[in-house]
């Protein structure tokens, strides 16, 4: 009986051993699942994180370099908005000034001064610039002023000042009739310089030019003469000058300018023609012009100063 007893009990132990074991089993295989879950779990972290790691450092460098560039811009920007509005202010300003000149009967102009005017009368001339009493002084334009006082032949030049705030002067500088050409019976009147002054078909009192290739009768008011009488036209002025500073009374009547190289002069009033030459040594030969009709008083007759030998033919 005792030995049954012992094997119930054995029986009993391995049963006992048995069915621990069997718990144990059963309680074991979650306990891996849960390792490999966690192992999988670090390994698709890592995996997210390599993955995702780079991208990550990208953008935050993008916003970096972006915010950089948006500063400047934004600096520019402003920039710009700064001297944009400086500009509108004093845009603003200018016309707020502009406006005031314009407007104040300040600037309204009170005289219209000419100067100069000699030939030309005043009222002329300043109707000529077609300014008004009371005008703005600013609307003033001066070159079309110029221009259309210009057009007269008489000027030769013309200058414009605006005195501030109420006063203009308009200075002219006239040309003068120095010279008589005749073609046709008809006579025109010269300047110095060979500029056709006006046209009369009575002659006045002037040198009479002679020999000029010009064709006057073509010729307009305020025309010159053709160029190749122009160098005659300067010679011209050298021997009238010649003449005055040598203190010569004898009035000269005409030049004959055919010749450049051989000047005639006509002092009517003394009845005596001089071949000059041309305009070289001008000082000697006023000087035996001045003698010889001197010393052959009441005579006609030439005096020849174009040649080596100088003296006086009677006539």
């Amino acid at each position: 009986m005792p030995k049954k007893k012992k094997n119930k009990q054995n029986n009993l132990d391995d049963d006992i051993i048995i069915g621990y074991n069997s718990k144990v089993v059963k309680d074991n295989p979650p306990k891996k699942k849960k390792k490999r879950k966690k192992k999988k779990d670090k390994k698709e972290n890592e995996e997210y994180i390599e993955q995702n790691s780079r991208p990550k450092k990208s953008a935050k460098k993008l916003p970096k370099k972006q915010t950089k560039k948006q500063k400047k811009r934004r600096q520019k920007v402003k920039k710009i908005l700064k001297v944009l509005l400086r500009i509108t202010i004093l845009l603003a300003i200018l016309a707020g000034i502009i406006l005031f000149l314009f407007v104040s009967p300040i600037f309204n102009i009170k005289e219209i001064e000419i100067i100069g005017s000699e030939e030309i009368s005043e009222s002329v001339y300043r109707a000529m610039t077609g300014l008004d009493i009371d005008e703005n002084i600013f609307s003033v334009n001066k070159s079309n002023i110029i221009s259309t006082i210009k057009k007269e032949p008489y000027v030769e030049k013309v200058e414009i000042k605006i005195i501030y705030p109420s006063k203009v002067r308009v200075t002219i500088t006239e040309r003068k009739i120095s010279y008589l050409a005749e073609k046709d019976g008809r006579y025109f009147y010269l300047d110095k310089n060979g500029y056709l002054l006006q046209t009369n078909l009575a002659p006045l009192d002037y040198l009479i030019i002679k020999g000029c290739t010009t064709d006057f009768s073509q010729m307009t008011e305020g025309g010159r003469i053709d160029e190749k009488d122009i160098a005659g036209f300067n010679d011209l002025i050298k021997i009238v000058d010649a003449i005055n500073n040598n203190d010569i009374d004898t009035k000269l009547k005409s030049i004959d300018v055919t010749d450049e190289n051989n000047y005639i002069l006509d002092f009517a009033d003394e009845q005596k023609i001089v071949m000059l030459g041309d305009t070289k040594d001008l000082s000697s030969k006023m000087a035996w012009i001045d003698y010889f009709i001197k010393q052959n008083k009441n005579q006609k007759g030439t005096i020849y100063l174009n040649s080596e030998q100088v003296y006086f033919s009677p006539n």
